[in-house]
Order: structure tokens, then C-alpha cells, then sequence
């Protein structure tokens, strides 16, 4: 209605049609500068949206399924046509047992196997922590496996209806051909997911696959440049005295801020010539009615555009949210320094990753998150955390539960005394201040007689202190 009442006002001459030209122009500018960049905006939302239909649940196994429905059909109209002779002992009775067999028993050996990846699955987060139920469920061997099972399974059940329908004489020679080929993919598949399960259900690998993915977070989310972290901090400054034009608020249901589509925000903003606000951070729960977007511009936006811009969920994940790596790798600790598992070596594997991606977080320009356009203007700022918020995420748990345990106390202290020779002064004070707090924190629950062994950094938590040997022990 605002573009058809600008047509109308142009059409119409004098001051009106000067101000709807003005009030057009952003949008045409917008229109001939990103006529070169439409296929490749195209081609990036076709990307996200066949990657979240890849990890879904449903999409590979009916890929899967339809492809061994047509397979099993085009097979057996093929031995019809074209009949082959594999061997004189097969005949039609011998095939549609086997084929039989093979279906009924794929079935039954396809819910045995989900039962086995759910009781892992269970006892492994159990383990771990709650937080990694999703981070199992995306497993794609576990979906291949299932889908290898599943498709087997039908073209097996049709293939044995559509031989029923031929002669006495008729073996489907090629059709049995690829029944055997596709057991033998599904033994292979099965093999792989035991490997690949039991792999995951081992604390190092898991926590070392979160520190891996977690460092692509980093790099998306926080500004590339110094001045870009500069133009952050000014444009967050500039909005806080500002009144938005606009505001989108949460529906009726409380959910999570999971993610931002952050291409389809830029082109938004760069069409209506505006500055868009995320009021929540990544991760945080919205309630019911709560704002969600602030815009900064001359005139409203598309409220259902930018509503599809923001990802929203039942519960934190790890895409856009690098607090949650460390949130993750915190449980797996803190769990294991529980009174029922009383593992500290586990808490110490976790502290192994902490440090690595405290590291990596140290080089970051910790600043509010943004969005530039290619002039290099602000389009979208959202809250991001601190270096200070991360340390303390990452240790303060850690440290209040651990304190007690000699492994924990002491690789904490190697850790804190190993960032703050290695890191940027500028990043020294909340590192000096846990130092503080663990001195503290030891006090407090070992006793005097045995706490200097306690204070000793040991990167193995106990074996390897690197004190000085005595009379050349």
C-alpha cells in the first residue's frame, strides 16, 4: 500500500511526488546494485535451506526408500524384458524365498538396530550432559545407516510382490543381483555405526569435535577487523538514544533465539535503507510478547521477512552460538565432578578444550556482532559475548565444583597461568581475578597441611607438575 500511494503521489507532480521519489530511491538503489549479486543471494538461501533439510530426520531416509521403490521397479521390468541366467539352480520359488527372507528379516533387524542407537544415544547423554541429544541426532552415519536398512527392506517386500505376479519360469536374475549388493551395503553400514557410536560415546572425541566446529562459530559471528569491531561499538552507542520505527515482538509461545539468517537481514535492511536491532542475544530465551527486532530507518519493514530472519527453537544450539560450545564442554565437566560419577580426569579432558577455545576467542574482536552491506555500512547489531562473560562461563562452574579435586585445581592453575603469559595484557584482568578466586576456592575446601599440592599448575591435572627435581632425582 506505501509503494502503490508513492506511484500515486508521483504521478500526481509537486512536492508530494518529490517526497514518494525520495522515499523510492533507496529501494531502486537497492534493486541496480544487487541485480549482479541475485543468483549468488539465491544460491546461499538455497544452501541453508538444503542443509536444514539435510540434518532433518525424515529427508534422507525418503530419499532412500524412493530410490529403492523405483530401483526394485525398473530392476524386474528389466528381467522381464531381458531375462539373464545367473545360475540353473535359482527358479522363481528359490527367489521369492530369498527375497522374502530378506525383507521380513531386514525389518525386524532394522528396529533392533534404532533400539541399540537409542540406548546409546540414552546412555551417552546421560554421561554427558542433556545439551548433546541434539548433537547426536544430527549424526549422519546414523542416518545413512537407518536409511541403507529402511530401503532395503522395501525393495526387498516389492520386489517379492511384483515376481508373485510373473510365470512359473520367471527368476528376476538382476533384481537378486542388487538384493545381495544391498545386504552387503547394509553389513557395511551397520559395521560403520557401531564404529562410528561407539566412537562417539568416548569424552575425547566428543569434546574435541565441539572445539573444532565451535571455531567456525567464532569466526562467523564476531567482527573480522578492528575497525570493524570500532563501527560496531559506535552504531550499538548511536541506536541506545534512538526510538525505533518498528518493533517485532515474540507470538503467543515462549522460544529461544537459535540462529539469524543473516543475508536475508542485510537484504532488508539495504533495500528499506534501514538498521536492524536484535534485542535478545543468541541463545537467550524470549518469553511471550517480547521484543524481539528493533529498525532504525524512515518506514516499517516487511514484518513476516523479518520474522523468517530469526531462527527460533525449542532449545540453545551450536550453529550461531559459540557461549553454547563452552556451555556444552562445562556440563561434560561439571557432570563428572557430580558426587555419583566423581570423574575429575573427564573434568580435566574438558578443561584441555576449554583452554583451546579460550585461545582462540582471545585473537577475536570481542565486540557486538554486526552485519555490513558491501559500502561497508551497519545493517544488522546484535548482542555478542564478552571476554569476560566467556571466562567466566568457562570456569566459575568449574571451579566452585572442582575445587575440592587436586586434578581439577591444579589444571585450572596451569591453564590460568599458561593464558596469562601467552595472551594480550588486555585480556590478563578477569584471567588474574579466577586466579583469586580458585587461591580461595582451594582454601576453602582442602586443608592447610595439604593445599601448596593442590596450588601446583599441572597441565595432566596430577603427574606432571614440572617442579624442579630434588639433589637431581
Amino acid at each position: 500500500m506505501r509503494d502503490e500511494r508513492a506511484d500515486r503521489a508521483v504521478s500526481s507532480g509537486g512536492p508530494a511526488a518529490d517526497r514518494a521519489a525520495a522515499e523510492r530511491a533507496p529501494a531502486a538503489a537497492y534493486h541496480q546494485a544487487m541485480r549482479p549479486f541475485a543468483g549468488l543471494i539465491r544460491r546461499m538461501r538455497l544452501r541453508r535451506v538444503a542443509s536444514r533439510v539435510w540434518d532433518s530426520l525424515w529427508f534422507v531416509p525418503a530419499v532412500y526408500v524412493l530410490v529403492a521403490l523405483g530401483l526394485s521397479v525398473g530392476l524386474v521390468r528389466w528381467d522381464q524384458a531381458d531375462p539373464i541366467v545367473l545360475a540353473r539352480s535359482l527358479n522363481a520359488s528359490s527367489a521369492t524365498s530369498a527375497l522374502s527372507a530378506l525383507g521380513s528379516g531386514m525389518i525386524a533387524f532394522t528396529g533392533f538396530v534404532t533400539s541399540v542407537v537409542l540406548l546409546l544415544v540414552q546412555f551417552g547423554t546421560s554421561e554427558f550432559s542433556p545439551r548433546f541429544v541434539a548433537w547426536f541426532r544430527r549424526d549422519r552415519t546414523l542416518k545413512l545407516a537407518l536409511s541403507t536398512f529402511s530401503a532395503t527392506f522395501l525393495f526387498a517386500l516389492v520386489s517379492t510382490a511384483q515376481i508373485g505376479r510373473g510365470t512359473a519360469a520367471f527368476v528376476p536374475s538382476r533384481t537378486l543381483l542388487a538384493a545381495l549388493l544391498l545386504t552387503l551395503l547394509s553389513i557395511l553400514m551397520f559395521l560403520l555405526l557401531i564404529d562410528r557410536t561407539s566412537n562417539d560415546l568416548r569424552v575425547a572425541h566428543v569434546v574435541q569435535a565441539v572445539d573444532s566446529e565451535t571455531r567456525e562459530v567464532f569466526d562467523a559471528v564476531y567482527p573480522a577487523s578492528a575497525s570493524d569491531a570500532a563501527t560496531a561499538q559506535k552504531t550499538a552507542r548511536s541506536l541506545n538514544g534512538l526510538t525505533p520505527v518498528q518493533t517485532v515482538s515474540l507470538g503467543a509461545v515462549g522460544q529461544v533465539v537459535v540462529a539469524l539468517d543473516r543475508t536475508a537481514i542485510e537484504d532488508l535492511a539495504v533495500r528499506y535503507d534501514a538498521v536492524i536491532q536484535l534485542v535478545p542475544a543468541i541463545g537467550d530465551h524470549v518469553p511471550a510478547g517480547g521484543p524481539l527486532l528493533n529498525v532504525y530507518g524512515s518506514r516499517e519493514l516487511p514484518e513476516r521477512r523479518l520474522r523468517r530472519a530469526v531462527v527460533l527453537g525449542d532449545e540453545r544450539t551450536i550453529d550461531d552460538d559459540p557461549a553454547f560450545a563452552i556451555r556444552m564442554l562445562v556440563d561434560v565437566a561439571i557432570k563428572a565432578l557430580s558426587p555419583a560419577v566423581n570423574d575429575p580426569t573427564t573434568a580435566v579432558q574438558s578443561l584441555d578444550r576449554i583452554e583451546d577455545l579460550l585461545r582462540y576467542a582471545s585473537s577475536k574482536h570481542l565486540s557486538t556482532g554486526t552485519v555490513t552491506d558491501r559500502h561497508g555500512a551497519v545493517r544488522l547489531v546484535y548482542p555478542t559475548p564478552t571476554w569476560e562473560d566467556l571466562v567466566e562461563l568457562a570456569l566459575d562452574e568449574i571451579r566452585a565444583f572442582g575445587a575440592g579435586q587436586y586434578q581439577v585445581a591444579r589444571r585450572l592453575r596451569a591453564l590460568l597461568d599458561a593464558l596469562i603469559a601467552d595472551l594480550p595484557e588486555r585480556r590478563h584482568p578477569p584471567l588474574v581475578e579466577q586466579g583469586t578466586l580458585l587461591d580461595d576456592a582451594v582454601a576453602s575446601a582442602i586443608p592447610q597441611n595439604q593445599r601448596a599440592a593442590a596450588l601446583v599448575p599441572d597441565r595432566q591435572g596430577i603427574g606432571m607438575s614440572r617442579r624442579s627435581p630434588i639433589n637431581g632425582d
